[in-house]
């Protein structure tokens, strides 16, 4: 993820965070028509806080294993479980579980924003990352053209592609750049 999509989440995860804090400070959830509003608010941004969560890696944060009657147990996303009072009821879910696991996801963006901050004057970055996005770039362009690209991705003379291409491209830059003639020169002194 770059800086623009990490700061983007944030925003949402703060948001969702508040969003959910004002719902918890309502006594009557159920009757209280401002709760409820509160909570439709809430709803569509579900799927995009789990996406977020998992995605620095806190999916076992999010689904947590529920106990049931018979010592079995049920795998539970605890963000979900917000818009289903049957589930929070039955297995006793607590209402600042959600709160801990927005907290940990806010302080993991943060860390991660503040690198990608870093990333973005680092010029090194962005030449592999244009090397990368050229490499790519038929998939791309096929993917946009409204082929299924996940089949040709997997296949290995692809795979040899992109690697090929990424070490030419490198070869050619420190070429250009007199890398590989001071590393000659190097070798032969010694």
């Amino acid at each position: 993820m770059l800086y623009f999509e990490v700061k983007d989440r944030l925003a949402r995860l703060l948001e969702f965070r508040n969003l959910y804090s004002q719902y918890l400070g309502f006594t009557n959830r159920d009757n209280n028509v401002p709760a409820q509003l509160v909570r439709e608010k809430m709803q569509p941004m579900t799927a995009e806080i789990v996406d977020s969560l998992r995605r620095v890696g806190m999916g076992g944060l999010v689904t947590r294993d529920a106990p049931v009657k018979g010592n079995r147990r049920v795998r539970i996303n605890v963000i979900r479980a917000i818009f289903r009072d049957h589930v929070t009821r039955h297995y006793n879910l607590d209402d600042k579980e959600p709160l801990k696991v927005l907290d940990k996801g806010i302080i993991a963006y943060r860390r991660l924003k503040w690198r990608q901050a870093i990333q973005l004057v680092n010029p090194l970055f962005w030449v592999f990352n244009f090397i990368a996005f050229a490499a790519r770039l038929p998939i791309h362009i096929c993917r946009k053209a409204g082929y299924d690209t996940s089949h040709a991705e997997s296949l290995t003379s692809v795979r040899l592609y992109i690697i090929l291409f990424q070490f030419g491209a490198f070869y050619v830059l420190a070429k250009w750049t007199g890398l590989i003639d001071w590393l000659w020169i190097d070798i032969i002194a010694l």
